[in-house]
C-alpha cells in the first residue's frame, strides 16, 4: 500500500535531520516528552499545510499514520509548536539547508542568487487600498542551486536593502557547503567587491550584458573585457530563471504572505 504524503514527508525530513546530525534533546534537564526531531517533523507539516497552530493541533489528531509513523504517545499542545518556533536556532536551520545539499551528492554547485519578497500583514489588500495603509513586506535573498533547484542559505531582512549587500555572505555560505563553479545573478547583485571572488576562488561570475557596447558598464571593467572576447554565455546566464522558479513554488505551495510576527534568519 502506498504512503501517504504525510508520511513520505515525515520520512524524508527524518533523513535529512539525522544527516544533519540534530541531538535528540537540546538540554539535558528538559522534559524528554518529544523529541526534537518529532518538533521539526510537525513544523514542516504545519508549514505544508498553512494552517494555524490550534487547527494543524486539531488536524493532527485525525492523522492516524503520521502520530504512528512519529512515535507520538499523545497530541502535543499548540502551544507547545509556538514556542518551539521561538526558540529555533537559525544554525539548526542552516544545517538542514545544508544537509539537503549534501543528501543530493552535489560535488560542484552552479548557483544562481535573487531575491523575492513576502508580504507581511493580515490585512487584505482591499483594505489596506481603502485606508491608504502602507503594505509590510519581508525580502528574501536566497542562493540555490540550479541544476538540483535546491536552496543553499537564504538571508531574511525587515527592510528595503540593495540586493548586493548580502551578495558575498551568501556566496561564503554555500562555498562552505560545497565549491562553486559558477555564479548567474542579475546586475543588481553584482559589486565591485564581488569581482575578486572570482579571482580568488576560480568563479565564472555571470550577469545580464547590454548588447550595446557602448552602453555595457561592469565593476572595474571585468564584464566588458569578458563580453568582447565573446566568453559571456547567454544560454548559462538564462539559468538563473530557475531562481524565479523556486520562489514561485515556495510560494504557490506556502503561501506568499508571512504570518509569523518574529522573522529572523
Amino acid at each position: 500500500m502506498k504512503s501517504s504524503r504525510y508520511i513520505r514527508i515525515a520520512r524524508s525530513m527524518m533523513q535529512i535531520i539525522k544527516r544533519a546530525r540534530i541531538p535528540l534533546y537540546l538540554h539535558k534537564t528538559s522534559n524528554h516528552m518529544y523529541t526534537v526531531w518529532q518538533h521539526l517533523i510537525l513544523l514542516a507539516l504545519h508549514q505544508y499545510e498553512s494552517k494555524s497552530y490550534r487547527k494543524f493541533v486539531d488536524f493532527l489528531d485525525e492523522c492516524i499514520g503520521v502520530q504512528q509513523y512519529l512515535g507520538l504517545s499523545k497530541i502535543l499542545h499548540y502551544t507547545t509548536l509556538q514556542k518551539v518556533a521561538t526558540r529555533m536556532d537559525t544554525a539548526m536551520l542552516q544545517k538542514i539547508l545544508e544537509s539537503f545539499m549534501i543528501h543530493a551528492r552535489i560535488k560542484k554547485i552552479f548557483t544562481g542568487i535573487d531575491a523575492t519578497g513576502f508580504g507581511h500583514t493580515q490585512a487584505s489588500y482591499y483594505y489596506t487600498k481603502c485606508i491608504k495603509l502602507r503594505r509590510k513586506f519581508v525580502k528574501m535573498s536566497a542562493i540555490s542551486d540550479m541544476k538540483k533547484q535546491i536552496v543553499c542559505a537564504i538571508k531574511i531582512r525587515h527592510l528595503q536593502r540593495h540586493d548586493s549587500v548580502d551578495f558575498t555572505s551568501l556566496l561564503y555560505k554555500a562555498n562552505n557547503i560545497c565549491p562553486i563553479s559558477t555564479v548567474v545573478a542579475d546586475k543588481d547583485m553584482i559589486q565591485k567587491r564581488t569581482m575578486s571572488l572570482h579571482i580568488v576562488w576560480g568563479l565564472q561570475v555571470l550577469f545580464l550584458q547590454d548588447t550595446r557596447m557602448s552602453q555595457c558598464t561592469g565593476p572595474g571593467g571585468y564584464h566588458r573585457k569578458m563580453f568582447k572576447r565573446k566568453e559571456y554565455d547567454a544560454a548559462i546566464y538564462h539559468q538563473r530563471n530557475k531562481a524565479e522558479t523556486i520562489f514561485s513554488v515556495i510560494k504557490r505551495m506556502l503561501g506568499e504572505n508571512v504570518t509569523s510576527r518574529k522573522i529572523s534568519m
